[in-house]
C-alpha cells in the first residue's frame, strides 16, 4: 500500500448532427473543437445490472464536473455475451460501442456492468476506432473493478481512466486533453494521501487503470509519468494472485512488459527490451494455448516483436530465430476471423523477421517465406479500407520480393517488387511522409537496376 501514498500524483471536426444523436447530454461544456470548446466528448451508456441506475447517474455527474468534457447520457446498456469466451464477447461489444460512437459522434464510451452478484461494477473504456485497431494504452480486457456503493475517494481515478483511455488515439484537441488530464492527476495524488481499503482484484485493477493513464501521458510527451506506470503495474502484480485470477494478474503483467518497452526507447537500455520479452513469456506460459488460446498467442507476438528488436541489432541470428519461432506459436493459435486486423498484424511481422532472416542466408527459402506472409497479410491490410497499414506491407514485401529475386532470378518477382515499391510511394507521398517516400524510392531505382540487368 506504500505505494499507493505516493503514486497518486487534422482538420476541423463535423458539426454534431442532432437528428442522429441518440444520446442525451447530461453536462460539460461542449463548444467544437474548431472554436477553442473542449478537449473530448463521452457517451456514458447505461450500466448494466441491479442498480445500474444510480451508478449511472453517479458517474454522469462525475463527468460532468470537468467543463472541457462533453457528456452525453444512452439511455441503453451493453451486455456481455456470457457464452462466448470473453475475448470474442468483448470483441462484440466493441463492434456495438463504435457503432454508438458514430451515430452520437463522439470520442469515448463508458460503459460496464455489475458482477459479483452485485457487490461490484466493472467500467469499460472505448475510445472512438478501438474496434478498428486504434491503439490506445487501454485494451479490450482493461476494466476498472470498483465495490458498490462506489468509494467518493475513487471518482478522480474513474475520470482519468475514461480520459486516458482517449488520449493517444483522440484526433481532436489532444495537447488540451493532456493538459485537463494532468490537472486531475495532480489531484488524485492528494486523494490517495490516505487511500481506502480495497479488496486485491479491485485493487490490481485500480493500480493497472493507473498505470495505463501514467503511460498514456508518457506517449504524448509527459516523460515523468512512466516510472510511475511502471510502479503501479509492479504494485497490481504483486496484488493478484495467479491462481486466484490469471486473467487480471495476466492483463498487469502484459502492460509492465509494454512499460519496460517504452522504457528502453526512452533509456537506450537493451536490458529493460530483454525484461520485457521475458515478462511476455511468464504471460503465455500461465495462460497456455489450451486454455486461452487468443491471449496466449497475443502475449506470443509482443514477445515475438520485442525479440525481433533485440536480434535485429545482434551480429548472430539467434534471438531473431526465437522471434520467428514465438509467430508460427502465435498465428497456429490466434484465430483470424476473431481480429483479422491483429492476425494482420502478426502476419506482417513474421515476414519481416523471416526477411531479416533471409538477409542473412544465401539460399530463397527464408524470402520465399517473407513474401507469403507479407501476401498473406494484404489480404486483410486492404488498400481502399486502411492505406497506410497497407502501404507498409507492400513495402514490405516489394523488398521480400526484391530479396528473392536477387536470390532466384524472375522477371515476375522483380515486376512485383517495383508493383509494390510504387504503390507503397503513392500512399505515403498522399500522407505527407517524404522521409519514408525517400527511402522507398531509392529501394526502387534498385531494383530497376536489377531489371536492366536480367
Amino acid at each position: 500500500m506504500g505505494l499507493l501514498r505516493t503514486l497518486f500524483g487534422f482538420g476541423r471536426k463535423p458539426a454534431k448532427k442532432k437528428s442522429r444523436r441518440k444520446a442525451k447530454r447530461v453536462g460539460g461544456g461542449f463548444v467544437p473543437s474548431d472554436v477553442g470548446g473542449s478537449a473530448a466528448s463521452i457517451v456514458l451508456a447505461d450500466i448494466d445490472g441491479a442498480g445500474g441506475d444510480k451508478i449511472t447517474e453517479h458517474l454522469a455527474s462525475v463527468f460532468s464536473a470537468i467543463s472541457d468534457v462533453a457528456v452525453f447520457r444512452r439511455s441503453q446498456t451493453i451486455k456481455l455475451n456470457t457464452k462466448a469466451p470473453l475475448f470474442n464477447a468483448l470483441q462484440e461489444a466493441a463492434r456495438t460501442g463504435s457503432e454508438w460512437l458514430r451515430d452520437d459522434e463522439a470520442d469515448l464510451l463508458v460503459w460496464g456492468g455489475t458482477v459479483d452478484l452485485g457487490t461490484a461494477v466493472e467500467l469499460r473504456f472505448l475510445p472512438v476506432g478501438a474496434a478498428e485497431g486504434a491503439n490506445s494504452t487501454f485494451g479490450p480486457l482493461d476494466h476498472l473493478t470498483l465495490p458498490i456503493p462506489l468509494p467518493r475517494d475513487l471518482d478522480k481515478l474513474i475520470l482519468v481512466s475514461a480520459m486516458g483511455s482517449l488520449l493517444p488515439v483522440h484526433r481532436g484537441a489532444r495537447k488540451k486533453l493532456a493538459a485537463v488530464l494532468e490537472g486531475e492527476m495532480k489531484d488524485l495524488e492528494k486523494v490517495w494521501d490516505s487511500p481506502p481499503h480495497l479488496e486485491p482484484p479491485h485493487l490490481a485493477s485500480c493500480l493497472t487503470c493507473y498505470g495505463n493513464v501514467c503511460l498514456s501521458l508518457w506517449r504524448v510527451g509527459v516523460k515523468k509519468y512512466l516510472d510511475k506506470g511502471l510502479k503501479a503495474y509492479q504494485e497490481a502484480v504483486k496484488t493478484i494472485d495467479k491462481s486466484d485470477d490469471l486473467l487480471l494478474w495476466a492483463l498487469a503483467q502484459n502492460h509492465f512488459a509494454g512499460g519496460l518497452q517504452m522504457k528502453a526507447t526512452q533509456d537506450a537500455d537493451p536490458n529493460a527490451l530483454a525484461a520485457a520479452a521475458a515478462a511476455y513469456r511468464e504471460v503465455a506460459d500461465a495462460l497456455g494455448r489450451d486454455n486461452y488460446p487468443n491471449e496466449y498467442a497475443l502475449a506470443l507476438i509482443n514477445m515475438a516483436m520485442v525479440l525481433y528488436k533485440i536480434g535485429n541489432k545482434e551480429t548472430t541470428p539467434a534471438r531473431l530465430k526465437e522471434s520467428a519461432q514465438a509467430f508460427e506459436e502465435a498465428l497456429a493459435a490466434f484465430d483470424p476471423e476473431l481480429n483479422p486486423g491483429r492476425w494482420a498484424e502478426a502476419m506482417n511481422g513474421y515476414g519481416t523477421v523471416m526477411l531479416s532472416l533471409a538477409e542473412r542466408a544465401s539460399g530463397p527459402e527464408l524470402a520465399a517465406k517473407a513474401v507469403d506472409a507479407f501476401k498473406k497479410a494484404l489480404d486483410v491490410r486492404k488498400k481502399e479500407l486502411v492505406p497506410l497499414l497497407w502501404a507498409q506491407t507492400a513495402n514490405n514485401l516489394g523488398a521480400a520480393c526484391f530479396a528473392l529475386a536477387k536470390r532466384q532470378p524472375s522477371k515476375e518477382l522483380v515486376s512485383d517488387a517495383q508493383k509494390y515499391f510504387s504503390g507503397a510511394s503513392e500512399i505515403y507521398k498522399a500522407a505527407g511522409n517524404q522521409k519514408r517516400v525517400i527511402v522507398i524510392e531509392k529501394n526502387l531505382q534498385r531494383v530497376k537496376q536489377l531489371a536492366r540487368g536480367a
